[in-house]
């Protein structure tokens, strides 16, 4: 299912079959890949813990399918010794429950560490040297600790990168409204669409040198 070179060589009953043939088209639709922003994340000694949050919350685009790659740029020690690397809650990125029932703004989300179980509930993988690099969903909740536990003055760099599936569309409520990041969305990251996102027609397959298509190659813009 994933080399196209072989479409005219694959022919047993086992791929060529019609549900076969409906997962292929399906599978073909799905795999193309938007670069969305890259992002430099600067922490200091004496900075303060980053928020809990939900990176596609503050994204204008209407999917599950976004990935962030985090990726220091110096070692990171561990957490009980002042590292600052993410935290992240394993699974919330598929609790569909907490927006449905409660909105995207509701009292659930002041309690958080109660839903999911308090310190148990929440991972990281610290200590992380140079190379290393941590992923999570654009719907998985995360956050920071506060700055420390590097050498001297040192300040902490890393770098991070988001993807998002090619087909995602852009909402309405986005495009329309006059503050970014629309009816439920976050604006604290307007600045990585603003100077495109009224280029883009809301609900539609769209093309823009801002945000281009990075994967397949034969389609990369």
């Amino acid at each position: 299912l994933h080399g196209d070179d072989n479409d005219d060589v694959i022919n047993n009953d086992g791929v060529s079959s019609p549900s076969t043939k409906r997962r292929r088209k399906q599978h073909q639709r799905r795999k193309s890949v938007r670069l969305y922003q890259d992002s430099i994340f600067i922490k200091r000694i004496n900075d303060n813990e980053t928020p809990w949050h939900i990176d596609a919350k503050m994204a204008p685009f209407d999917t599950s399918h976004m990935v962030t790659f985090w990726i220091p740029l110096q070692n990171i020690p561990s957490e009980e010794e002042g590292g600052s690397g993410l935290c992240f809650v394993d699974q919330s990125h598929v609790d569909i429950a907490l927006p449905y029932w409660n909105g995207a703004d509701g009292d659930e989300y002041t309690r958080l560490d109660e839903r999911y179980g308090g310190d148990d509930g929440v991972k990281n993988y610290m200590p992380l040297n140079v190379g290393d690099i941590t992923a999570h969903s654009g719907w998985t909740l995360h956050y920071a600790p506060p700055g420390g536990g590097m050498v001297g003055d040192e300040v902490r760099y890393a770098i991070a990168v988001t993807y998002v599936d090619g087909r995602a569309e852009i909402r309405d409520d986005v495009a329309s409204s006059s503050s970014y990041g629309g009816e439920k969305g976050d604006d604290e990251d307007n600045w990585s669409y603003k100077d495109w996102i009224h280029d883009v027609k809301p609900r539609t397959q769209f093309s823009h040198d801002l945000v281009p298509i990075i994967y397949p190659i034969e389609k990369m813009e």
